[in-house]
């Protein structure tokens, strides 16, 4: 019986050895395949769809239409260092301004740029401070304008018997005083150039970024007037749905838009709007 035994023994022992490295190959190959699936999810690329103005309004952005202009503008240039520090995809796409905010409601795209407003709220995600407020040490940038009037004129004194200011397309008006009209021009520098022949009253400029003012000669044979007549925060604003499946990379995001900063870059693209404009006039 016990020989028996050991015959049984000796035919099935090696059947065992076989399946028991059956078994390690498994074990190891999914051990393989485990560190790859993980180091590939490691080197996964996040995208962010960020939608943005399909006009030119320069400084913030370049160009007009569904393509991307080379230069871009500010505001672009800015998130896409930003977008390279934290290793962020940056995709982007161009709309009427609507239009982005209303795919940011629908979670169809991830990101845009816009000033704070209560109503946003309800779809977009800003960066907040610990009472529920805007957190600007996380916006974008902080803008100042100023009125810009021929030297000594007074402009704002006189407002009550009419004035006409111009305005390039596409930027917010604020609320003026009474008395004051608002004329849309095509650019800055066409409006610099009413203001200069006298055929309006003055215009408005870009005259502060992040505490940087402008340049002198930025406005050449012109007068800024201080203090600025309103200041304008924007912010990266994530969709609802970004925000809560990436809400640590959205963070680094805003945190990452403080080291990338130049705001210089802002008022070069306007001097260089400039120079074309003049190269462009008729002699």
């Amino acid at each position: 019986m016990s020989g028996h035994s050991r015959t049984e023994n000796d035919e099935v022992s090696p059947a065992l050895s076989g399946i028991v490295k059956i078994m390690n190959g498994v074990r190891a190959l999914l051990c393989l395949l485990s560190l790859t699936i993980t180091a590939a999810q490691a080197n996964t690329t996040t995208g962010l769809n960020f939608c943005y103005e399909d006009k030119q309004l320069l400084p913030y952005y370049a160009g007009d239409g569904e393509q991307i202009a080379s230069p871009p503008g500010v505001t672009i240039e800015h998130l896409q260092a930003a977008a390279k520090l934290t290793r962020i995809q940056l995709m982007l796409q161009r709309k009427p301004w609507l239009r982005c905010l209303q795919l940011l409601e629908q979670n169809k795209v991830d990101a845009l740029v816009a000033t704070y407003a209560e109503s946003r709220r309800s779809f977009a995600v800003y960066p907040l401070t610990s009472n529920d407020e805007p957190d600007n040490r996380l916006a974008l940038s902080q803008h100042s304008t100023c009125l810009v009037q021929r030297h000594n004129d007074n402009v704002m004194q006189r407002s009550g018997a009419g004035i006409i200011i111009a305005r390039p397309l596409g930027y917010a008006t604020p609320d003026y005083p009474v008395g004051v009209s608002i004329v849309p021009v095509q650019s800055q520098q066409q409006a610099f150039d009413l203001v200069k022949q006298g055929r309006v009253d003055a215009t408005t400029t870009l005259c502060e970024v992040n505490q940087l003012p402008a340049p002198t000669g930025f406005t050449e044979g012109l007068e800024v007037v201080y203090p600025p007549l309103y200041q304008t925060t924007g912010y990266l604003v994530f969709s609802k749905a970004f925000y809560l499946q990436h809400q640590k990379l959205a963070t680094s995001l805003w945190q990452a838009l403080q080291q990338t900063q130049e705001p210089q870059r802002y008022y070069q693209y306007l001097q260089t709007e400039a120079t074309l404009q003049q190269t462009e006039k008729p002699r």
